[in-house]
């Protein structure tokens, strides 16, 4: 799609949100006007509606909306990445959380988990290893309409989401640097040995119109 590409170009000339939202709204516009749809819509385990918009295989371009009342996990929410993320808050608010997590002997509160799939891989088993981890918060920080923050892979992090007077919550997520040979690691309670959860979610086409025309209310009413 000729929006993408052009996105991703304005991206890798590390432009500003200024520059970039333009493109945001061409793919937008295809998605309300034309009922072209740039990519199927998820619902993430995690509890963000999501979708990409460009994908070569080594980067990726993804539109996150959460809206309010989304599913939170209360007790499996801090993880890492195999690739580098940098992110565009396009509306809402985000309270970011970093991580320093290392491994013990003695034991803790949390323990690493890995995963494995289940059911031709439409559930995800989140398994408790004999690693215990010690967990400690060392940043946090609030991020409003049209900033930018970046997440380096490997680095465990977490996120509490706000709407305030917007009634979503939308990123724009640029993956870069992948590394497949990390298999991300996810920090959940010592006191369980497994964690089930439902690969994501494909939503209706109905849903995306209704989520896109929000999100662009929300992000275009008044200039960043």
């Amino acid at each position: 799609m000729k929006e993408a590409s052009e996105l991703v170009n304005l991206i890798n000339q590390n432009k500003s949100i200024t520059d970039i939202l333009p493109s945001v709204s061409d793919i937008f516009n295809l998605i309300i006007n034309q009922k072209k749809w740039v990519s199927e819509f998820y619902l993430h385990p995690l509890g963000f509606y999501y979708c990409r918009l460009f994908d070569n295989g080594e980067n990726q371009i993804r539109l996150h909306i959460w809206e309010p009342g989304y599913p939170v996990k209360k007790d499996l929410f801090i993880h890492d990445h195999y690739y580098d993320l940098c992110s565009w808050v396009l509306c809402g608010k985000i309270l970011d959380f970093s991580y320093s997590v290392e491994k013990t002997i003695e034991i803790s509160e949390f323990t690493k988990f890995t995963s494995s799939y289940i059911n031709g891989n439409d559930i995800r088993t989140l398994n408790r290893t004999d690693e215990y981890q010690k967990v400690n918060r060392s940043l946090e920080r609030l991020l409003v309409k049209g900033e930018k923050y970046i997440i380096p892979k490997g680095t465990f992090h977490s996120n509490k989401i706000f709407f305030d007077i917007s009634e979503l919550t939308v990123t724009l997520v640029y993956t870069f640097n992948n590394n497949a040979e990390h298999s991300p690691n996810v920090i959940g309670f010592s006191k369980n040995e497994i964690y089930l959860e439902n690969n994501p979610e494909k939503i209706t086409s109905l849903k995306v119109q209704t989520l896109i025309e929000r999100a662009n209310f929300c992000i275009f009413q008044e200039s960043i």
